[in-house]
C-alpha cells in the first residue's frame, strides 16, 4: 500500500522572498525618485542593497540547496537581522511600503521557523 504524504514547501521561505522582491523593487524606485527626498541618499542606497541581500538569503533557503543544519540556523538568524535592519532603515526613512513589505518578510520568517519542513524531512 503506498503512503500519501503531503506536498513539501518552505511556504515561510517563499513568502520572505516574495516580499523582499517587492522591498527590492520599492527601494530602487525611492533610490532614484527625485520627488520623495530620499533619492540618491545613502539611506536609500543602503536599503536596497539590504534588501537584495534579504532576497538573495531567502532563495537559498527556499530551494533547500545544500546546507546543514546549523548553517540554515545561521541563515535564518542573518535574514531576521536582514529584515529587522531594513524595516528600521524604512521607518527612518519615511518608505511605509517598505516597512510593509519588511513586516510581511517577517511573517514569512515566523513561518518559516514554526512550520516549514526541513529539507531533510
Amino acid at each position: 500500500m503506498s503512503e500519501i504524504s503531503e506536498p513539501r514547501t518552505a511556504g515561510g521561505a517563499w513568502l520572505i522572498v516574495a516580499a523582499s522582491a517587492v522591498g527590492a523593487l520599492v527601494a530602487a524606485f525611492n533610490a532614484v525618485n527625485l520627488g520623495n527626498g530620499i533619492a540618491f541618499s545613502f539611506g536609500a542606497w543602503l536599503v536596497l542593497v539590504s534588501s537584495i541581500l534579504v532576497l538573495g538569503a531567502a532563495l537559498i533557503l527556499a530551494l533547500h540547496l545544500a546546507l546543514s543544519g546549523a548553517s540554515r540556523g545561521v541563515l535564518a538568524v542573518l535574514i531576521l537581522l536582514g529584515i529587522l535592519g531594513t524595516g528600521a532603515a524604512a521607518y527612518f526613512l519615511i518608505a511605509w511600503v517598505l516597512v510593509a513589505a519588511m513586516g510581511v518578510a517577517l511573517v514569512g520568517w515566523v513561518i518559516h521557523v514554526a512550520a516549514d519542513p526541513s529539507p531533510l524531512d
